[in-house]
């Protein structure tokens, strides 16, 4: 078991991480092909590549225009269709103020765009308790390349092994272990029990709530 006593900061992942945001996702995906007159994709197939950059997912179900379909993703789910549409998994509010009250310095690295990220966690009351988020706007690859975990580390002062990932995603973890940080896997998401395992998390646990008892 990964000793995790040198944590000074905590960055989390978002989706299905913190929130639910899959139908703001699904809403804004759709939306943003059919005004490009494109037939809309089933939710389940969305959700399924949820964690993925969106400009994959459009190419991945055929749009002609992936990069002109993000960019009506985005400024949907800038302009608030993607928060209207998320909700906090159990046990999070009260863990992200538990850890913030054990001084826990807290981040966010996700897929989403930054202003997505901050817009989202403004709505259910959140934001207030972190002190950096990177997008995947922000960075020239998102995960599982590493540049979103290395921007945030780069931005709090922190080293790879004071930080600790929490993620849900496969890709969470791979992108952890290519940024040297130790990473506490989350079940549930888009990716089975046995996908976790083994790419090799060095913790998993069943929601965020685990933290509490782990960290």
């Amino acid at each position: 078991m990964q000793n995790f006593s040198k944590v000074e900061l905590i960055i989390f992942d978002l989706d299905y991480t913190l929130v639910d945001s899959s139908e703001g996702i699904v809403y804004c995906f759709n939306q943003a092909r059919r005004r490009a007159g494109e037939p809309e994709v089933e939710p389940e197939k969305i959700i399924q590549r949820i964690g993925h950059p969106i400009e994959e997912t459009f190419l991945r179900f055929g749009s002609a225009d992936p990069v002109g379909r993000r960019v009506v993703f985005r400024q949907m789910a800038a302009e608030g269709a993607m928060a209207e549409r998320s909700f906090l998994l159990p046990g999070v509010a009260d863990t992200i103020r538990a850890l913030h009250g054990r001084g826990y310095r807290l981040a966010v690295a996700s897929t989403k765009a930054r202003v997505e990220i901050i817009r989202i966690l403004e709505r259910l009351g959140l934001v207030g308790y972190f002190e950096a988020f990177c997008g995947s706007d922000e960075v020239e690859k998102a995960k599982p390349a590493p540049d979103s975990l290395l921007k945030v580390l780069a931005q709090t002062k922190v080293l790879p092994e004071q930080a600790v990932y929490v993620g849900d995603h496969v890709v969470d973890i791979e992108a952890a272990k290519a940024a040297g940080v130790p990473v506490i896997a989350l079940e549930g998401g888009p990716c089975s029990h046995e996908e976790k395992v083994a790419a090799q998390p060095d913790a998993l646990i069943q929601d965020l709530r685990g933290l509490l008892e782990l960290l």
